[in-house]
């Protein structure tokens, strides 16, 4: 796949180095908003803070996954919630000159996303056992296995692709427009229009960023739910 342009080829930085960013900021987010909370959790900090915007996000997160997992969604608020601040902080990056988001890179998604399927593949394993994660695969009258197992295997495999797909053509094409308004236009339009992109595009990175973590929690839920 080729890979999308960065906004300044002179301060190019390599996929792996942007990869790399993201982790870091990631651990820096989470322990800024750990160490902020330390003194007083019950006090939030006055005005607008990190702390404030994470316990927010969280808050939701945790909503959405006590709704789609059931009693069980504390067991994997520690994957969900890195999943999606680590996913958000790398879409952010496609907004800075010289990065490209790591989530523009199908390798990114595609890793993240074998980890999402194979938890929710897991987790039903570990609660129904094999025999109940194969009647999920086959729900319905035994007669109908035969038919129904192919097809619902099959759309089991299609989560890969769908997840990475989805992730990585919005990252791709974000940045490939911001880049194309920099570097193709006369400097008016180059100086006004890629603030009106640099809006969407920050719309698009939180978008996407609950996008792939709800999917990743949905897939747990329907796997851990009882079948019928």
């Amino acid at each position: 796949m080729v890979h999308a342009p960065s906004i300044f080829n002179a301060f190019a930085i390599p996929p792996l180095a942007a990869v790399a960013a993201s982790v870091v900021l990631t651990l820096l987010v989470a322990w800024r908003a750990g160490a902020t909370a330390a003194g007083d959790s019950l006090v939030p900090s006055p005005g607008i803070s990190l702390r404030n915007m994470i316990e927010v996000l969280f808050e939701g997160i945790c909503g959405l996954a006590e709704d789609a997992i059931g009693h069980d969604w504390p067991k994997y608020m520690p994957y969900l919630g890195t999943l999606g601040l680590f996913i958000l902080v790398s879409n952010l990056l496609n907004l800075v000159p010289g990065f490209g988001a790591p989530t523009g890179f199908i390798e990114t998604n595609l890793s993240w996303a074998i980890i999402s399927v194979l938890t929710a593949e897991i987790a039903t394993i570990r609660v129904h056992g094999l025999a109940g994660w194969a009647k999920h695969l086959a729900p319905g009258p035994i007669w109908l296995a035969p038919l129904i197992f192919p097809i619902e295997f099959f759309s089991h495999l299609v989560r890969f692709f769908s997840l990475t797909i989805r992730l990585t053509a919005n990252m791709f094409a974000d940045h490939t427009l911001l880049t194309m308004f920099l570097g193709s236009f006369g400097a008016f339009i180059a100086l006004v229009v890629p603030w009106v992109v640099l809006g969407l595009g920050l719309f698009i990175c939180f978008v996407q960023a609950f996008i792939f973590t709800f999917l990743s929690m949905l897939y747990i839920g329907m796997g851990v739910e009882e079948s019928h």
